[in-house]
Order: C-alpha cells, then structure tokens, then sequence
C-alpha cells in the first residue's frame, strides 16, 4: 500500500490547487464551530473530522473572534503581534512560538506539553501525564500543506483504564507502548500528513493519523478511540454534496505482556476502505451514506478493487466470495431555528428483515443506532450547548471471524469503545463562557452484556462470531438471541471539567471522573473517583468514558 502511494503522490505532485492544514481531533476550534454551525444560515459538512482550517473560515469569515481569528491568521485580517516578542523572533504572533513566511514558505513552529497530575481512590492511587514534544505545520506554494506532530510520553491511568490496556495489551487512543514503573506506560505519539489540492473541488490527503465521522459525543461508524494508522483521504467537495474517500492500512493484532508490546517482528497488517456520501438536502438539512469494508489475512495484500472509489463495497465483497467484513448505513444532521439540530446514525453489519420482523432472536441481525439532539444559548446563556444521545449496538456487531475481518485496529473498536451488545444514554452541557473560560460536564449511563464463563456473548468485537452461545448440540446458537445477554452491567459516569486558557492555547484545567459499575451476577461492583489537575499547551483535551 505504501508503494502505491508513493507513486499516486508522484503522479498528481504538478497539478495541485491549494490547500489548508487541518485542526486536530479536540482543538478548541471545535466548540466554536459547533455553537455556530448551528447557529449559521450556511451549509457546513461537519460530519468528516477533522475538518480544514479554510473549510472553518469560509463558515465564520473574520466573525470567529479573538481566538478564532489567530488561529485562522493566514485567512482573517487579524495582523495583530505581541506585544513583546522574545529576541525579536519567538511569538511574533500569539499563535505561533516561531513563525516564518516568504513567497515559498509559511511555517509555524510550536512546543506540545502535558503536565497532570491526579488522585484516584484505586489501587493505583496518584495518576499524572508527561507529555513532551513539538508540533509543525505550514504550507509550500499555498499549494501544499503538511503537518507533523511527536511527543514523547510518560502517564500512570486509572485502574478502569489499565484493565482495558490489560485485557487489550493496548493503551486507549495510543499505539506502541512499554511498561513504566511498574503501573505506568511510556509511549510515542505521532501523527503526520501532506495535504493537496487536486482540483477546485477534490483534494487528497497522504498521512498518519485517524478519523471521527459523526455529529454526537460518539459515532457508531468510524471513531478515533484506536491508535493512528497511515491512510490516504480524497475529499470532493461541491454545492449539493460531499464525498469523502479514506484508504487506510491497520493493524490486525498485537504481541505483548505486562512489559508492554513485542519491539521485535512486525504486526500484521489489514486493510480498511470506506466513502461516505454527505447529500446536502437543505443548507440545515444533510443526510449521508457510508460503505466500510474491512479484509486482509495472512497471506494476501491490498485488494485493487476496494480502490475503485465510487463502486458499492458490499457488491465487490460478494463478487470475491464475501469472505470480508462490510458494513453500511446512514446518518443525518438538521439543524432547526438556528438553535436546535438533530442528528444520528445507523450501522448495519448483517440484516434480514424476515428475521427481524420474526423477533426469533437470530445471532446475525447485526445493527446498531444512533440519535441525539443539541439545544444552542439554552435559558438564554449565550454560548452554551446541552446535548442528548443514546446509542444502542446489537450482539456481535462489528465482529468477524478473526482480527483480520473484524472492524478494530490495534485491538481497539474502529467505532465505540464499549464494543457492542450495550445501550448508552449520554447528556452533556459546555458552556463557553469566553475565549479563556469553558466549562463542560458529561453524564453517561450504559448497560452491556459481558461474556460470562468463556461464552461469547457479543460484546467483545475481538471475538470469533462463528464461536457463540452453545445451542447444546455442540454447535453455536443461531436463534434465541437477545440484546443485552450475557453478565449484564451497568455502567455509570459523571466528568466535569473546568478549563482556563491563561496564553494562547496554553490551558490550566480541573477535572473530576466518578465512575460506578456493577453486574448483576456479582463478578464486578466498583466504584472509582479520580481528582486531576493539567497543565496542556497545544494539546487537545480527551476524556476516558468507557
């Protein structure tokens, strides 16, 4: 896959239209954009994260504010320098610790560190962060824009989190680790792309990095809760739809203890291909159309024909003996009044309607939804959003017969991180009180069917769904399935986060997580509350609710 690449970037290296770097998964542009996107009469495709920095400029123009607007220097009419740049040369401007530009070049240069420090009533007591690196965009002609960013990390999670790393032998959103005074893990983090235009409405995208489709605090069809993975992105672009292309190549499983991952011996590789069609109905009014197909074994490679970017997957999966694992849907968006949207989605894996019409219970009516609604300036406080969503996945959904097939990378669902076989009610509340001062609180409550006794009884996506609940005669039980079976759990978190930006994108926060779970059968009743207070400078927030 990498060869191919290499040459398709070779290829159109002289025809290219310019472009834009993008925010990252997290920036605090998002919050803004998320109140006014809403709130606009324009038509805004949100759904594809991350989105470009022009795309946010063509939303809001010089109308973003203080901080919006340093951060789209290169397209508002903000000029505005600091007022003591150090040596003469260092923060010329707020948003940048070295910036450079000349007819060719325009280069932005800034330090990425993450300091925490937390409480936890666990077994592991005291968590902290240690994050360290640098981050580097620009862009070469105004026709070719990149982006770089590594960090070298250090971190000690809370148990919950651990037992994920544990039963996985990956951290949640990180990649290659090893073990770190015993309870703690040391890791890289890297991300990267070269991004061109190819036309006035297409453009491609070559990197490292990951993806969130959707409009709600989850998505059932591609999340970033995994590692990166190097892909290839072609987004089209026009005025009644938006199309976007992602090849990408994964990895189908890990090798690893208590020590970390196996350094030695490279993992074997899969390969994923997935479009989605953003249909703008209405400037308010988008419905979309995704295909994914996941595939790969031992022995073969990347597939030509999952390349073909405007053929129907599932067609060429059958043509091929329909030995991958594809998985299509829907979602929408709707934005009513500018102050209220509804959005949703729904994945299907495997369906029969005379299955489900006959409520038998049959293991393959795989399917999963979405729907969430957000309230924009509710009881008239300007700049805060309330949002609801549940989100409810069958048994066995996104699973295959192995690691090749099934729809994970690194270990880790492609898609939410409680895998599937559960129900979760989440509200939320963010209220923006400035450009210094945001406030966020998140309510989710879950319940899931674990496996119990060695049975598989479809939450775990890892899992072999051909091995299911035994039907007695030595087989796997094709009927008689129910959602939520299985040790049924109960799983309930509160977070709260108060976050201060005292410099430009340099941000103190305190946070709270209490998190309670328990089944039914006894096996798990925990109850853990972890304190935390960071320090983060050019790094995006995150939130561990699983």
């Amino acid at each position: 896959m990498r060869q191919t690449l290499w040459i398709l970037s070779l290829l159109i290296a002289n025809i290219l239209w310019a472009q834009s770097t993008d925010f990252t998964l997290g920036h605090p542009a998002y919050r803004i954009v998320e109140l006014e996107e809403i709130r606009a009469s324009k038509s805004f495709s949100s759904t594809v994260k991350p989105f470009s920095r022009l795309s946010v400029y063509h939303l809001m123009g010089n109308e973003g504010g203080l901080y919006l607007n340093k951060e789209l220097r290169d397209y508002t009419s903000d000029s505005v320098r600091s007022r003591t740049p150090i040596l003469g040369r260092f923060f010329q401007y707020p948003a940048d610790f070295y910036y450079y530009e000349d007819e060719s070049l325009e280069l932005h240069v800034n330090p990425v560190m993450h300091f925490s420090f937390g409480k936890a009533n666990d077994a592991i007591g005291s968590t902290f962060i240690n994050s360290r690196g640098a981050e580097i965009r620009g862009r070469i002609d105004k026709k070719v824009a990149f982006y770089t960013m590594l960090t070298e990390n250090q971190a000690k999670y809370p148990e919950y989190v651990n037992d994920i790393r544990d039963s996985t032998l990956v951290v949640p959103y990180e990649g290659f680790w090893k073990q770190y005074a015993t309870t703690g893990v040391d890791f890289f983090r890297a991300q990267g792309y070269i991004d061109f235009g190819l036309s006035k409405s297409i453009s491609a995208q070559l990197g490292f990095g990951k993806h969130f489709v959707g409009n709600g605090v989850r998505s059932l069809i591609l999340s970033n809760y995994s590692n990166n993975y190097p892909y290839l992105r072609i987004n089209t672009s026009t005025k009644v739809f938006d199309y976007t292309n992602i090849f990408a190549e994964q990895i189908a499983g890990v090798r690893g203890g208590s020590f970390g991952l196996e350094g030695t011996g490279s993992f074997q590789k899969k390969y994923m291909a997935f479009h989605h069609l953003n249909m703008k109905i209405k400037p308010n009014l988008h419905i979309g159309l995704f295909e994914s197909v996941m595939y790969g074994d031992s022995t073969q490679g990347l597939k030509l024909e999952y390349l073909n970017p405007v053929i129907f997957y599932r067609a060429v999966e059958q043509q091929d003996g329909s030995e991958d694992n594809a998985i299509i849907g829907l979602d929408f968006k709707w934005n009513i009044k500018n102050r209220v949207s509804l959005y949703g989605q729904l994945v299907i894996d495997e369906m029969i309607v005379s299955e489900v019409l006959a409520g038998n219970g049959w293991w393959g009516n795989k399917q999963g939804f979405q729907l969430g609604a957000k309230y924009v300036d509710p009881f008239g406080l300007e700049n805060a959003i309330v949002q609801g969503e549940i989100n409810r996945v069958r048994p066995y959904m996104y699973a295959h017969e192995d690691g090749f097939t099934s729809y994970s990378h690194y270990n880790l669902s492609l898609a939410h991180p409680l895998g599937a076989n559960f129900t979760e009610y989440i509200g939320r509340l963010n209220y923006r009180l400035n450009d210094q001062w945001n406030f966020e609180g998140v309510l989710m409550m879950a319940t899931y069917g674990n496996d119990i006794g060695g049975v598989n009884y479809g939450r775990d996506i890892l899992k072999d769904y051909t091995i299911r609940r035994p039907d007695g005669n030595g087989g796997s039980l094709e009927f008689g399935n129910s959602h939520l079976q299985g040790n049924q759990t109960d799983l309930m978190m509160a977070f709260f986060r108060t976050s201060y930006m005292w410099r430009h994108n340099v941000f103190i926060d305190a946070d709270i997580t209490i998190r309670n779970e328990s089944d039914t059968n006894g096996y798990v009743d925990r109850s853990t509350s972890v304190f935390g207070l960071s320090f983060r400078w050019n790094v995006p927030s995150r939130k561990y609710l699983f």
